[in-house]
């Protein structure tokens, strides 16, 4: 993998880790939370937050590869880190939401 690749699938990893982590602890508390949620509103951010904390996972897994130098096929296609770009912008994608409802509410 050449250094450019190797760069940006560890900035989208790491980019995609922040994003998780932020979107499962908004999660997390929210399901800590002792408001009255209906139940399937409560369903649905269980399941947001498992999602969340299988994102952080993948990204966190990925990173420690890069860092063991790991130098598999796998970790060096072009198409893998296109992959990992759509799990960043999507993990962004909720991180923006929810940073926009907690500045609404605060």
């Amino acid at each position: 993998m050449t250094i450019s690749w190797r760069a940006a699938a560890a900035a989208l990893d790491a980019g995609t880790a922040v994003f998780a982590a932020v979107n499962a602890a908004y999660f997390i508390t929210r399901l800590a939370g002792s408001g009255p949620e209906p139940e399937g509103r409560r369903a649905a951010v269980f399941v947001l937050a498992v999602v969340g904390l299988g994102a952080l996972t993948g990204a966190l897994v990925l990173l420690a590869a890069f860092a063991a130098g790991d130098n598999s096929a796998l970790l060096s296609s072009p198409q893998w880190t296109a992959t990992r770009l759509l799990a960043c912008v999507g993990s962004g994608g909720i991180c923006a939401l929810i940073l926009r409802r907690v500045a609404e509410e605060g």
